[in-house]
């Protein structure tokens, strides 16, 4: 599936932060372009564009890139966002099948409540001292953290009491509100 994410950050009039997402991609059959944009943070707004074909999706993607560059939308860069890190408690040192489950529910979960917002996605699952450790690349590390605990209650089999979240780094935009 080819994606276009972009992201703008301004100061309102008022002086209030303006973080702003704007993505798309062709679906896999090729046959509609997804545009879905928003504050970042927040449910954005979704539209579907049919396509003809592969062609004409890659087209209409490359147009959706040129307009947000041209509104002062940058090529979002995952290498440059904050990390988050997120400790799923095991009951012992080692992870049990039904917990690397539980894990990988949780993994999709928290990617599906990220991604809706413009808030990155999980990209691992690793072991740790005593939990499993979900990496997630966000723009925006405490509006993620604060969207874990609405996924881990969403987790079927979860124990949304064992999940932590945690900022480990910061990316390139450093000094955000």
């Amino acid at each position: 599936m080819s994606i276009v994410r972009l992201q703008r950050d301004t100061t309102a009039e008022d002086g209030r932060r303006v973080f702003e997402y704007r993505e798309a991609w062709l679906e896999p059959d090729a046959s509609v372009v997804t545009v879905h944009h928003g504050r970042v943070g927040h449910p954005g707004a979704v539209s579907d564009q049919p396509v003809a074909d592969e062609d004409e999706g890659r087209e209409l993607l490359a147009a959706f890139l040129a307009h947000g560059l041209e509104e002062g939308f940058v090529e979002a860069d995952p290498e440059t966002f904050d990390v988050v890190e997120v400790g799923l408690r095991l009951r012992g040192r080692a992870a049990t099948e039904i917990e690397r489950r539980h894990a990988q529910t949780l993994r999709e979960e928290l990617t599906h409540q990220l991604a809706w917002r413009g808030l990155g996605e999980v990209t691992d699952v690793v072991d740790g001292e005593g939990e499993l450790v979900l990496t997630v690349r966000t723009p925006h590390a405490a509006k993620a953290c604060a969207e874990v605990p609405a996924a881990a209650k969403r987790a079927h089999g979860v124990q949304p009491n064992k999940v932590a979240a945690r900022a480990v780094s910061r990316g390139a935009a450093e000094g955000r509100a």
